[in-house]
C-alpha cells in the first residue's frame, strides 16, 4: 500500500492523506518501511536522496514504528508479509491496510486486527 500511495493517486494516497489530517493513526511496521525503500530503490530505480525523502515523509506520519518479534508465525504464505503482520500486531494496530490480494487480504483478520483494502478503510473512516 505504501508504494502505491507514494507513486500514484488513488485510495492508498488518500489513506495517507487521512492519516495526515488526523482521521486515522499510522502504526508503521519497520519491515513495511524497509520494503518501501527496497521497491523504490531497486524496482523503481529512484535515486537514494529521493528514496530517503519519501521514507522520511512516511515515517513522519507514523505514531509508532513497530519492530517484528524475534519469532514470526507463518500466516500468509509469504515470510516478508508475515514480518509486517507480526510487527503491526506488536505495535498494537487495530487494522492492517494492504493491497496484497495474494497473501494478506485473504486472511481477513489476525487475532483482533482487521485486514482491509485502502478503499475499505476510507469508507470506514468517512462513514
Amino acid at each position: 500500500m505504501l508504494v502505491s500511495a507514494v507513486i500514484a493517486d488513488g485510495p492508498p494516497r488518500r489513506v495517507l492523506q487521512a492519516i495526515r489530517d488526523g482521521h486515522a493513526e499510522l502504526i508503521l511496521p519497520k519491515p513495511a518501511l524497509q520494503e518501501l525503500k527496497r521497491v523504490l530503490r531497486v524496482e523503481l530505480q529512484l535515486e537514494d536522496g529521493t528514496v530517503s525523502s519519501i521514507a522520511a515523509l512516511v515515517e513522519g506520519l507514523a505514531t509508532v514504528i513497530a519492530d517484528p518479534p524475534a519469532e514470526v508465525a507463518p500466516l500468509s504464505g509469504d515470510p516478508d508479509d508475515d514480518r509486517i503482520i507480526a510487527a503491526a500486531l506488536a505495535g498494537g494496530a487495530e487494522t492492517l491496510v494492504s493491497g496484497d490480494r495474494k497473501h494478506v487480504l485473504l486472511l481477513g483478520h489476525v487475532g483482533t486486527m482487521r485486514i482491509m483494502r485502502p478503499q475499505d478503510l476510507l469508507q470506514n473512516i468517512t462513514d
